[in-house]
């Protein structure tokens, strides 16, 4: 309606009917390329695939080259540190031993001589692409600084004036100039020995000679040398068979001796710690005041008693027959039965000393039997309460 409140007539426009949608897919036709057309496409794409397959391969071989070639030279570079690194400790060595002071080589040329830059490590491994190859080749001119730096300082050093081996070359000349005087003075002495024997054996030789002559002469004029000398022979051949008896005796013993201690030395220890030690020593025994109490009777085997019953009697029995052996020996302490008495008085001192040999070995059976008799008393009395 307007303002003045006349109704104008309203324009009733048609509904717009909505286009039609066509439903499904639209075909497309495409019509096939001529046969010579297809071929040559076919044969472009083979060439251009055999083509890509040759240059991957070429790729291929010459990726394999070159981690082979890589392997070698990181196998070289392990080498050529191993032995720098053995050099380094010989020179150190060699340093020490002359005592000049040395510097060895660099940590970081050593390591820089057996590390590959190009190695994959693990901090390489979180980068990628052009980060990883960027610090390859940062890792790269780290190495080559390395080299340079060592280069540079070594050529700043000052040369030495001298070898280190001078001073060691110049003793040993002096050394060697020593012996050769030394040398030359026993050629001499030696020269002078060798006249010296000439002139003693012309003289062994004149007095020897001087010495069968008065020999033959003496034993015409006094037959009494000659024997002696026969007896002095025989004295001799007869001491050396005493003294080789008396070797192969001693070897004997200690032949028997020591297999002997090695295998009872401990049971004979324990029975004289148990049967003879701990009776006379009861407090020492502890080594406290109180005493060791003693509760029963060792205990050992029937054989070991058996054995102990033996020895018993066997060292009366030797004490016995060493008393006998002794007295007969004193008897005959001058030895009346040799009629010679030079041979006598020569064999006395060794009688005499044999003599001595078998009181002394007299005394110790005894120490030992009476000994034994002690622990038996000992003992028999313990058992019937006597002592405690």
């Amino acid at each position: 309606s307007s303002s003045n409140g006349v109704n104008e007539p309203q324009t009733v426009h048609p509904p717009v009917q909505p286009h039609p949608v066509i439903s499904g897919r639209r075909r497309t036709r495409v019509s096939l390329p001529s046969a010579p057309k297809a071929f040559k496409s076919s044969r472009a794409r083979q060439q251009r695939e055999a083509d890509e397959y040759k240059a991957y391969s070429v790729k291929t071989r010459l990726l394999e080259q070159t981690i082979t070639t890589n392997h070698r030279i990181r196998q070289l570079l392990n080498r050529i540190s191993g032995d720098i690194r053995e050099y380094d400790v010989v020179q150190s060595n060699a340093m020490a031993s002359l005592g000049i002071a040395q510097l060895g080589l660099p940590r970081e040329l050593i390591d820089a001589f057996g590390h590959d830059p190009a190695a994959v490590t693990g901090s390489t491994r979180r980068f990628q692409g052009w980060r990883a190859v960027d610090d390859i080749q940062h890792r790269l001119l780290r190495q080559r600084e390395a080299f340079r730096a060592f280069l540079s300082r070594a050529q700043n050093q000052s040369p030495r004036s001298k070898s280190v081996l001078d001073d060691p070359i110049s003793s040993l000349v002096q050394s060697l100039k020593a012996l050769e005087l030394h040398s030359q003075k026993i050629t001499g002495r030696a020269l002078e020995v060798g006249e010296t024997l000439k002139t003693v054996q012309a003289m062994h030789d004149a007095v020897k000679t001087n010495y069968n002559k008065t020999l033959a002469r003496t034993s015409v004029v006094y037959p009494e040398l000659s024997r002696i000398v026969i007896l002095e022979e025989s004295y001799k051949d007869q001491y050396q068979q005493f003294w080789e008896l008396g070797m192969d005796t001693l070897t004997f013993i200690l032949d028997t001796v020591t297999p002997f201690w090695r295998t009872y030395g401990k049971t004979i220890g324990e029975d004289i710690r148990d049967f003879l030690i701990i009776p006379l020593y009861r407090n020492e025994f502890t080594g406290e005041s109180k005493r060791y109490p003693v509760t029963r009777l060792p205990l050992r085997t029937l054989r070991h008693w058996l054995g102990l019953a033996i020895f018993f009697f066997a060292s009366v029995a030797v004490a016995v027959l060493q008393v006998r052996a002794a007295l007969s020996s004193s008897a005959l302490y001058k030895l009346p039965m040799i009629p010679y008495e030079s041979i006598r008085w020569t064999a006395l001192p060794f009688f005499w000393l044999s003599i001595l040999i078998q009181w002394w070995a007299v005394v110790i059976e005894f120490i030992i039997v009476f000994l034994q008799l002690g622990v038996v008393v000992w003992w028999t009395a313990w058992s019937v309460r006597i002592f405690t």
